[in-house]
């Protein structure tokens, strides 16, 4: 199966309501130019059209979910911007502040889109998106949508950008902000603009290169062999790919972005954030990559839970179990792994291999939390996974000599 017939979940959700979405103004449909460069929002048509720039409109998951309009105030760049805002406290939705054009004018060419965003209190996550149509809308020519580099939580004003190819069979064009769950964004010094091949593509459906080592310095993954269910990555003796995590408890690619396990596991991908049960314990992480090291933080069954790679250095923490690595640069270890040594604890000399696509900069995240939490955590922990809750026993002898079966602190 290919990457392209393997669509982030939100991609195929994002479809249907756009698809299903009322035809947008002519301004955003016809065959109007669209802005090569615009150092704002364009300006409103009309009186009736004021909360909306011309040719933007809001398409979303759930009617009444969000809202979107025009602020003088703080913007970014220029004289005002224009917000997407959550009206209810759902997390479960997702609305987008949109305009679509044709794609002529732009075909053969590397599009990008950028504008300068700030975000308030983004509980799920938000960012630009871009879509290239062909005569097939169900089937996108070229898609990201920055869910790999989530905006969440509160940020001041940052610009950021979306590429993509525009093939010569492209049709239309999509472009806007998205936003998952609940928060406020606002968008300005929105610009459309070609740009040349030294400018990467950020297409999620292009075809995966070898991911780089990156500012962390960490080895390339080498790209695997033998099909789509290859292993990808490995933490100790748990080991992954793209459809399952091979552990103890081990976990199957469910519908979108949820993992299933034999157990009664289950696990949900949102942005950065690893969410549900694993090894029957409660978990809510965020996993961090991109920097110097990849952070994975949250709790792990009502305990905090730590965990820092970087390429020189491994650290572990879950609870009282802490765990420090060093870089063993002397070990004998497979193509794509570094080994990990410990230095300090109970388990001093012990050693921890971390390979492939676990080592990239842009890493899987649930098939990385699920091999790190039992290759890794619990490989060092004292603690084994909770029992399966059964039915209490009676005892066949009583509780004391009495011969009555009640426990002696209620005997008189």
């Amino acid at each position: 199966m290919s990457f392209r017939t393997r669509l982030p979940g939100l991609l195929l959700a994002l479809w249907a309501p756009l698809a299903a979405a009322q035809t947008p103004p002519p301004a955003a449909s016809a065959r109007a130019t669209p802005p090569a460069t615009s150092g704002g929002m364009p300006a409103a048509a009309d009186a009736t059209r004021a909360k909306l720039p011309q040719g933007w409109y809001v398409t979303e998951s759930a009617p009444q979910h969000f809202e979107a309009g025009v602020d003088d105030s703080a913007p970014c760049e220029g004289t005002r911007s224009a917000f997407l805002r959550s009206r209810t406290q759902a997390t479960d939705s997702f609305g987008t502040f949109m305009q679509a054009f044709s794609a002529q004018d732009f075909r053969g060419k590397r599009l990008r889109f950028s504008a300068a965003v700030r975000h308030l209190d983004v509980k799920g996550w938000a960012g630009l998106w871009m879509r290239v149509e062909g005569a097939d809308p169900k089937q996108p020519l070229a898609f990201d949508n920055m869910q790999s580099r989530a905006l969440v939580g509160t940020h001041g004003c940052k610009r950021y950008d979306v590429v993509l190819d525009v093939p010569q069979e492209a049709t239309t064009i999509m472009a806007g902000l998205i936003m998952s769950g609940t928060g406020q964004a606002w968008l300005g010094g929105v610009r459309f603009e070609t740009v040349d091949a030294s400018v990467k593509s950020t297409d999620l459906l292009a075809t995966p290169q070898p991911l780089p080592s990156g500012p962390q310095g960490l080895e390339e993954a080498p790209r695997p062999q033998g099909g789509a269910n290859a292993p990808l990555g490995r933490v100790g003796t748990a080991w992954f790919d793209t459809q399952r995590v091979q552990t103890e408890t081990p976990l199957v690619k469910g519908k979108d972005a949820s993992w299933k396990g034999e157990f009664g596991d289950e696990l949900f991908e949102h942005g950065i954030e690893v969410n549900g049960t694993y090894e029957r314990r409660d978990l809510a992480v965020k996993v961090r990559a991109g920097g110097a090291a990849t952070l994975i933080e949250g709790t792990w069954g009502g305990e905090r839970l730590y965990i820092r790679l970087a390429s020189d250095s491994l650290a572990i923490r879950w609870g009282s179990d802490d765990q420090r690595f060093q870089r063993d640069l002397s070990a004998a270890t497979p193509k794509g792994c570094n080994a990990y040594l410990q230095t300090t604890g109970r388990f001093e000399r012990q050693g921890l291999e971390v390979c492939g696509v676990a080592l990239a900069t842009r890493p899987p995240l649930t098939q990385l939390v699920a091999a790190f939490l039992s290759g890794g955590v619990r490989a060092g922990a004292s603690r084994r996974p909770l029992p399966l809750p059964r039915q209490p026993v009676r005892s066949a002898q009583p509780y004391d000599s009495s011969g009555r079966d009640v426990p002696s602190s209620q005997l008189q």
